[in-house]
């Protein structure tokens, strides 16, 4: 059970990873939603087991690879934005002359 969850949550980053890449925004909040989710349900899991000490690495890779999702789509959000707003002044300034 834990594996599968834990192969899932790779899926997922890798998706993210993916559409961060491809500065495709529109698809990270539903693969967010996802990837919360199925880390619910990982820590759910590892509750009823009480064995939340062995997988202690497994959540610390977790919250590190969310983190740095976080960064990166800030980062990437921020050079897109400042991307479009120079070719719409580009635009604006083509169409007034």
């Amino acid at each position: 059970m834990e594996t599968q969850i834990i192969n899932k949550i790779h899926s997922i980053e890798k998706k993210i990873e993916a559409s961060l890449n491809n500065e495709d925004f529109m698809s990270i909040p539903p693969l967010s939603l996802e990837l919360d989710k199925l880390i619910k349900e990982f820590t759910a899991h590892l509750k009823l087991k009480e064995n939340l000490s062995s997988n202690d690495k497994e959540l610390q890779e977790f919250l590190s690879k969310i983190n740095y999702f976080k960064e990166q789509t800030a980062i990437i959000f921020k050079k897109y934005r400042s991307k479009v707003s120079n070719q719409t002044r580009m635009h604006q300034a083509y169409k007034n002359t």
